[in-house]
Order: C-alpha cells, then sequence, then structure tokens
C-alpha cells in the first residue's frame, strides 16, 4: 500500500518538478520589448495626435507621452500666464486715470503676458511633437550599446605617404 501511495504521489508531483526549471511563459500582463518597432522609422507614439492633444489643453500631449512632471509644468506655467493676462486685462477695464482715461500700463502688460502665453503654447505644441517622435528612442539605445558576447573583429588601416617623386624626370 505504501508502495503504491507513492508511486501516485510521484506521479503526480513529477511533471511539476520537471517543469520547475523551464521558464515561464509569458503572462498578459508581463511587457515583451519588440525590438523591430523600436528600430523602425514609424514613431510608438502618434506625434500629430499629442500635438492636436496639446493644441486642445495645454500638457496633455506631454501626458500622452508619459513625461507627468512635465504635463505638470506645462499646465501650470500656461496657466499662470492666462492668469496673469485676465487679471491685467481686469484692471485695465476697471482703473481709470484721474481724467478719466485707461492706464496704458496695464494693457501693456496684458499684451506681453499675452505674448508669452502665445511663445509658451507654441513651445508645448512642439514640444509634444518632438517627444512623441522619439518617444522610446532611450530605449533603442540601450538595445543597441549592450556589449555583445563572442567573436570581436577590428580592422586596421595602415596609411602611408606615396614616395617622393623628385627623382623621376
Amino acid at each position: 500500500m505504501k508502495a503504491v501511495t507513492m508511486l501516485v504521489f510521484l506521479a503526480v508531483a513529477m511533471p511539476g518538478l520537471l517543469r520547475a526549471n523551464d521558464p515561464l511563459p509569458p503572462s498578459e500582463d508581463s511587457v515583451q520589448l519588440d525590438t523591430m518597432r523600436l528600430m523602425s522609422d514609424r514613431p510608438l507614439k502618434s506625434p500629430l495626435g499629442a500635438m492636436l492633444r496639446s493644441a486642445v489643453l495645454p500638457g496633455w500631449g506631454q501626458f500622452y507621452n508619459e513625461r507627468y512632471w512635465k504635463a505638470g509644468l506645462v499646465t501650470a506655467v500656461n496657466a499662470a500666464l492666462v492668469g496673469r493676462a485676465l487679471y491685467f486685462n481686469d484692471r485695465f477695464e476697471t482703473v481709470r486715470q484721474p481724467d478719466g482715461s485707461r492706464d496704458r500700463g496695464y494693457r501693456e502688460r496684458r499684451d506681453n503676458y499675452l505674448w508669452l502665453f502665445g511663445l509658451s503654447y507654441l513651445l508645448t505644441l512642439a514640444d509634444a511633437y518632438v517627444d512623441a517622435y522619439l518617444f522610446g528612442f532611450e530605449t533603442a539605445m540601450e538595445v543597441t550599446t549592450r556589449p555583445e558576447r563572442g567573436l570581436e573583429v577590428g580592422l586596421a588601416l595602415d596609411i602611408r605617404r606615396p614616395p617622393s617623386l623628385s627623382h623621376v624626370k
């Protein structure tokens, strides 16, 4: 009876023990490195999609490109510039000089903040486009710069000056 129990145990446990040394098949949750896609000229993220996202809401394109700290920074800077422009516009509309005219200093500051916002907005669009186009570039460089084991082959060139032609008449 003990022998039968031992044989049943070995029959059930052996396949599991034999498979323990085999590598596990990749699960659906694991990330696979697709080197062919990584090394191709086709970007991994859509540059136009990232740029259009940033056009709708500054920072959304950076978020799409997984640059979360940059998305927060871009959103905060653009919001601050628009907020300052609105503040100086309100001051320009409500504050009057003693003679009844509007203060031109507020209008100039408002215009300066609007120009800065426009420049920041365009830079945000360009940054989203470039980040999307270069998405995965760091990973591609890590893959290509890994040292390979095995035979190393080199080439040496010996470049010498040509002989002098002064003895030829």
